[in-house]
């Protein structure tokens, strides 16, 4: 991995490709601050940029959170008899 200062900032397109997601869906992300952005403006509108580091961090986050590993609960009516 090269280090943070001369890692490239990408594109929306290319950051969706990273993480197979629409280029609309990644800049939803990155406007609701649910994946980590960089935006950049034109006096008009934001345009985002991405780190693949950051993105890569953010995904590994995302998959191993507390959230990930609970269980299911049984759905009702389908409890085991016991």
């Amino acid at each position: 991995m090269l280090p943070p200062e001369s890692e490239p900032f990408i594109t929306p397109e290319q950051a969706a490709a990273f993480l197979h997601y629409s280029p609309i869906t990644v800049k939803r992300l990155a406007r609701e601050g649910k994946i980590p952005a960089h935006s950049v403006t034109n006096g008009v509108r934001k345009r985002w940029r991405f780190l693949i580091s950051e993105l890569a961090i953010s995904m590994k986050k995302e998959v191993s959170s507390d959230r990930s590993s609970t269980p299911l609960s049984p759905q009702k009516g389908r409890e085991k008899a016991v």
